[in-house]
């Protein structure tokens, strides 16, 4: 709360006006990042082209907001849900009860509704974990990116600004010698693994989002396969 205090340039007590508790504030946060969803404009409320596009939608707005806000996201699959079987990181229930609802209109009996929704969180969840771990260890600074209500990117300073485009994350990578993507914190010694250092660029190249749309369709193929 002294780190946060300092940020804001208050005293930690001034806080606790607002919060009772560090919970309260962390739990805060993580309430302010999902509902991102609610103002993504290529996030349906509605299978109207069918759920799968639904489903898809959904998956990549998660993804937008797991990717503006990676030092926050660790919260958003850590943090106490509401009840137990509230699975990251779609911890909404007012998301959750539009999935669920929406697939149910769809045809999905209740156990198919039940394979999806848990074959949908686990299948996110591991996936932008691992994402955003590696986004933070490139830029591992105070803060992260932020996107504002209406849509336009507000980044933290010292953060990772949610609008860059494909092209100019290349081109940053582009610009670090591969020991640089490789161990930007220079912990690996190159003398006791040098074959990991042979092929640094390579295994430092960012794949991430091509790998998610084809582990997504495998994972709409194998709901599909539920519903047959």
């Amino acid at each position: 709360m002294r780190a946060v205090g300092n940020r804001l340039g208050v005293e930690a007590m001034s806080l606790y006006k607002h919060f009772s508790t560090r919970d309260e504030l962390l739990d805060a946060v993580v309430e302010l990042v999902v509902t991102e969803l609610d103002n993504d404009r290529l996030v349906r409320s509605g299978a109207d082209d069918g759920w799968r596009d639904y489903l898809s939608r959904l998956a990549h707005g998660v993804r937008r907001y797991a990717l503006a806000h990676p030092h926050a996201f660790p919260l958003v699959a850590t943090r106490p849900a509401e009840a137990p079987w509230v699975n990251p990181p779609l911890r909404s229930l007012s998301w959750i009860e539009n999935m669920l609802r929406t697939l149910a209109d769809e045809g999905f009996d209740p156990d198919q509704l039940l394979f999806a929704y848990r074959s949908f969180n686990s299948f996110l969840l591991g996936y932008l974990l691992m994402e955003t771990g590696a986004l933070t260890l490139r830029d591992p600074q105070s803060g992260d990116g932020s996107f504002s209500a209406q849509g336009t990117s507000d980044p933290v300073p010292g953060g990772l600004d949610p609008g860059r485009t494909d092209a100019e994350a290349e081109s940053t990578d582009a610009a670090a010698t591969p020991a640089e993507l490789l161990d930007p914190q220079d912990d690996i010694d190159e003398n006791r693994y040098p074959v990991i250092h042979s092929l640094a660029r390579e295994l430092a190249e960012d794949h991430y989002g091509d790998e998610f749309d084809s582990a997504l369709i495998d994972l709409l193929d194998r709901v599909a396969a539920q519903l047959d």
